[in-house]
């Protein structure tokens, strides 16, 4: 039997994204398929979730044009089921946030 995953639990884990990035915009979990986990989009943002996900999923196209945003994308299981995908202001001072990102997504055990 597969492991359920507890909805506090995923946004508790974006929770400590956006803590970790100071110029964290918007943060979206989905699986392969583009359907959506959590996110965390702040109210009346202008890119939809749907949009979110289907860049997060999309390895050719991209879906947001914007040259405003940083966008981070990841995979947070080895079946690479999961993906996260991060929108940051662009910002190269924050360089040290993605070792601190990429510790917590080894260390996570939602996934």
């Amino acid at each position: 039997m597969e492991k359920l995953i507890n909805q506090s639990d995923v946004n508790y884990f974006l929770s400590e994204i956006k803590q970790m990035f100071p110029n964290f915009i918007a943060g979206i979990l989905c699986d392969r398929h583009g359907f959506m986990i959590a996110s965390k989009i702040p109210q009346g943002f202008h890119i939809q979730e749907n949009i979110l996900a289907l860049s997060a999923i999309s390895n050719k196209r991209d879906f947001i044009e914007e040259n405003g945003y940083l966008k981070v994308k990841r995979d947070l299981d080895k079946s690479k089921e999961i993906k996260l995908m991060l929108l940051l202001e662009k910002s190269y001072r924050n360089i040290i946030c993605f070792k601190k990102l990429k510790k917590l997504i080894e260390t996570q055990g939602l996934f």
